[in-house]
């Protein structure tokens, strides 16, 4: 993903060169948001079990917040946090004395410590996943901002295809936005369309015609 000063303008009017570029930086301040607010709920919840730096590296590991965006995304979290209220995770139990000369207690210990590791990825990775949903949803409201901008200028198809280029989102996330900004639009672009004059000396074909039933008969023939 390109910085918003730097996203293309090709095929837009030059007259709204300003206007558009004003919406490129608007949805990238929201997407940072987005992801900020995703980042603070992520470092809260887990920070029972890692500390909150170790936290915030794990969130940029489980969620594909976009490079030129990490510096800003993490110096927020981080100021949004209260040191206050936030908690620290709890020791796990040591081995102590005899127990470290006893086999089985230190393959046990090495296996918990393991598997609290797992679940913790785990758990990440489900928290990472609910963020994703919440950064499609900010692109989905993203780009019918855009379209309705260059409504009567672009179709929103059209728009849609551009800011998902301009703002680099993969394949499988593009296609989850497009579909979703298609289905909010249907109801307007299907209302739109009776709204449509045919070109001059066309003529509609009777529904009847269109159906394919057969003319009917005239008198003297």
């Amino acid at each position: 993903m390109t910085v918003p000063s730097q996203m293309s303008l090709r095929r837009i009017p030059e007259a709204m060169h300003l206007q558009v570029r004003v919406a490129y930086a608007t949805s990238w301040e929201a997407l940072i948001d987005t992801h900020t607010r995703q980042a603070l709920q992520f470092v809260t919840e887990f920070a029972t079990r890692i500390p909150v730096l170790e936290g915030l590296d794990l969130f940029f590991r489980v969620t594909a917040v976009p490079e030129a965006m990490h510096e800003v995304v993490r110096s927020r979290t981080l100021t949004a946090l209260d040191l206050k209220t936030v908690s620290h995770p709890g020791e796990h139990p040591p081995l102590t004395g005899w127990q470290r000369l006893r086999l089985d207690l230190v393959l046990e210990h090495n296996r918990y410590r393991r598997r609290f590791q797992e679940r913790t990825l785990e758990l990440a990775r489900m928290a990472g996943a609910r963020a994703a949903e919440a950064v499609v949803a900010t692109h989905v409201e993203n780009a019918l901002e855009l379209a309705w901008l260059l409504k009567g200028v672009m179709a929103v198809n059209a728009v849609t295809d551009h800011y998902l280029r301009e703002f680099g989102l993969p394949a499988g996330a593009a296609q989850m936005v497009m579909q979703r900004v298609q289905a909010r639009v249907a109801g307007d672009e299907l209302t739109a369309q009776d709204d449509e004059l045919p070109p001059p000396g066309f003529e509609p074909t009777p529904p009847e015609r269109a159906a394919g039933f057969p003319e009917p008969a005239t008198d003297g023939v």
